[in-house]
């Protein structure tokens, strides 16, 4: 009776096929250029984002009609109740001159009574801040920390607001009117007087309310949004993105960019910024580590049926 010895599945010629195909694959992945897209990046490029500042106050509302002005500085203080240090800073916000500048406090933290989601996404997306509290003057100038936040009156005084986009602003009747530039976003922030949580005073232009209109539409009706109200409207052109912020601290810490929210770790590893060679070399050397395993099994079996030859017994 003829006997045959078998050869062993994975020596099989399909397999070798399959083998070979792959090894191919992984030969014309490495080989493939990596190229990068200056469209995506440029959705994250950092810009100017503040064109213009108009401000209302709820007197007006005792008029016809009532035309908005303009300050000289924006001065945006991201804080919270729980914080100690900004008590002290809240002192020194007070000392600024409301009829000359305008003054929008935040409170970005979850864990304040009054939270405002929008002052959390104006902290989080648009400044890309880390630390409460924070200030940003002028949508440019920013002192971070308790140390930094004392130097808010000095610091105004090197980030002049020169504001331009809004050619006039009027509220008439629950209805606001505005001729500004389009393509932009005209940003309303409602400024109330609201008790401190813990402390026996109170917060005179906390952020409690938001709306925002394509700055193409010249009006819309807030009758709703403005009735009870008691305090500021401030009025914001802006063009959606990241802004670029620039320290307004002397001190020596001013100069870190505390824009960047990545680690140092993060920075040497950040794949955007890589070689597309060194990229499509460390996949290749990845993929064939995968690989390795099946590739010294497929040798073992190889060897095995060279060692076992296919024999004809009678």
């Amino acid at each position: 009776m003829d006997r045959r010895r078998c050869t062993p599945l994975f020596n099989t010629c399909p397999f070798r096929q399959c083998f070979s195909i792959l090894i191919v694959l992984v030969i014309v992945l490495v080989s493939i250029p990596i190229e990068s897209v200056d469209g995506e990046e440029s959705n994250f490029e950092e810009k100017i984002t503040l064109l213009d500042v108009r401000v209302l106050d709820s007197t007006c509302l005792n008029e016809e009609s009532c035309n908005a002005w303009q300050p000289s500085n924006l001065i945006e203080y991201f804080g919270a109740d729980w914080c100690e240090p900004c008590l002290e800073i809240e002192e020194e916000i007070d000392k600024i001159d409301y009829n000359d500048s305008v003054i929008i406090q935040h409170h970005p933290s979850l864990d304040d009574l009054s939270f405002l989601q929008y002052s959390k996404l104006k902290f989080d997306n648009q400044y890309r801040l880390l630390f409460i509290p924070s200030i940003v003057i002028n949508g440019q100038g920013l002192l971070t920390g308790s140390s930094q936040g004392l130097e808010v009156n000095q610091a105004i005084k090197e980030f002049n607001g020169s504001f331009n986009g809004i050619d006039d602003l009027e509220l008439n009747n629950g209805t606001l009117y505005w001729n500004a530039s389009s393509g932009y976003y005209l940003n309303l922030w409602m400024l109330e007087e609201t008790p401190h949580e813990f402390e026996n005073y109170s917060h005179q232009n906390l952020a409690t309310s938001f709306l925002s209109f394509d700055s193409g539409n010249k009006s819309a009706d807030i009758s709703n949004w403005t009735k009870d109200w008691k305090g500021r409207i401030v009025f914001m052109l802006e063009d959606p993105g990241v802004a670029n912020l620039t320290s307004a601290s002397s001190q020596p810490l001013g100069n870190f960019d505390f824009n960047e929210q990545q680690n140092s770790s993060d920075e040497e590893l950040n794949l955007d910024e890589m070689n597309p060679s060194t990229l499509a070399l460390l996949v290749g050397i990845f993929l064939f580590l995968i690989l390795l395993p099946a590739l010294i099994m497929f040798l073992g079996l190889l060897k095995q049926g060279k060692e076992f030859p296919n024999l004809e017994q009678e």
